[in-house]
């Protein structure tokens, strides 16, 4: 990572040096790298794409912060909070520029489907961008059908390019229709557990429901939702629409009571069976390149268990 980071003396090297202090485990990234030495691919073309795909995720990270005014991202202090908003909507534009600097030096050497995979990466920031924008724009999101749509476009995208990338360097693309289909389920899966995890007050936020407060997307929201009836659902939607929305008591008190954060533990659950059986069909060692994706993520349903079960009997 040091020789693509700003040197001493740069005006982004001080941001750099916070945000990496805690660079967290460049899970894209390192699975990435494990996809290619999978597909066969020559190793500085991986870690080129590796590199490519890790610094757009962080870009993403510190845009995503700026937008969410969030001070705490894996309870640290975010760019933003340390260094405002000007100076972390520079570093986020920087790391994009240096994640296609990496993404041409890689589909320069390779022998595979180079246009395409620089297409990829770039097709990657168009659609992260517009998930971000969607979050702010029109109307809330209260139904699974949209939820799948934003996900597909802010979460799904950077695991594809970490997955689908070295597969097209590499010009191996008979699994192309399973692993997308492994994809689409780990990200909406990733997605419901970081949804819960805002639910419980663990994602880094200064209180639980953080998603709610603001009217973002969440999946716990649209679960609870679809358990109303009749006048209190559409009492429920009119209420989201509000942009005051005043007494969150009320309705957070009622979340916690109905169970919903179970509800999406289980929903959490079915697409990680779903990402297990698009797995199996996949050679060995794609399936030993992707079982960290999943790892990690059956990992992070564990810990939310407990915590789950002790909110659903909150008072």
């Amino acid at each position: 990572m040091l020789e693509v980071l700003p040197r001493e003396g740069h005006p982004l090297f001080s941001v750099a040096k916070t945000h990496f202090a805690e660079f967290g485990k460049m899970l894209r990234g390192t699975t990435s790298l494990t996809v290619s030495n999978a597909v066969g691919l020559d190793q500085d073309i991986g870690l080129n794409w590796a590199l490519a795909v890790e610094l757009m995720h962080n870009a993403s990270l510190v845009h995503d912060d700026v937008c969410d005014e969030d001070d705490f991202r894996r309870d640290h202090p975010t760019v933003f909070a340390i260094h405002g908003a000007p100076l972390a909507i520079c570093f986020g534009d920087w790391l994009v520029a240096k994640s296609f600097e990496c993404a041409t030096l890689a589909a320069k050497e390779c022998s595979g489907d180079s246009f395409t995979a620089i297409t990829l990466i770039a097709k990657v920031m168009s659609e992260l961008s517009a998930g971000q924008a969607k979050e702010f724009t029109g109307a809330p999101i209260l139904d699974w059908e949209s939820y799948d749509t934003l996900v597909s476009s802010k979460t799904v995208p950077l695991l594809s390019a970490a997955v689908e990338g070295p597969i097209l360097l590499s010009n191996k693309t008979e699994y192309f229709e399973t692993i997308r289909n492994f994809i689409h389920s780990l990200g909406l899966g990733y997605q419901i557990s970081n949804d819960i995890s805002d639910a419980l007050g663990k994602d880094g936020s200064n209180k639980p429901f953080s998603d709610f407060y603001r009217g973002a997307p969440n999946a716990v929201s649209i679960t609870f939702r679809d358990t109303l009836k009749n006048g209190h659902r559409l009492e429920f939607e009119e209420w989201v629409r509000n942009k005051f929305r005043l007494n969150h008591t009320s309705w957070l008190t009622e979340i916690r009571q109905n169970g919903a954060v179970d509800i999406c533990t289980q929903q959490l659950q079915q697409y990680i069976r779903a990402c297990h059986h698009y797995k199996s069909s996949l050679p060995k060692e794609l399936q030993k390149a992707l079982s960290p994706l999943v790892s990690y993520l059956e990992q992070s349903v564990k810990q939310q268990l407990p915590s789950a079960k002790n909110q659903s009997e909150s008072p």
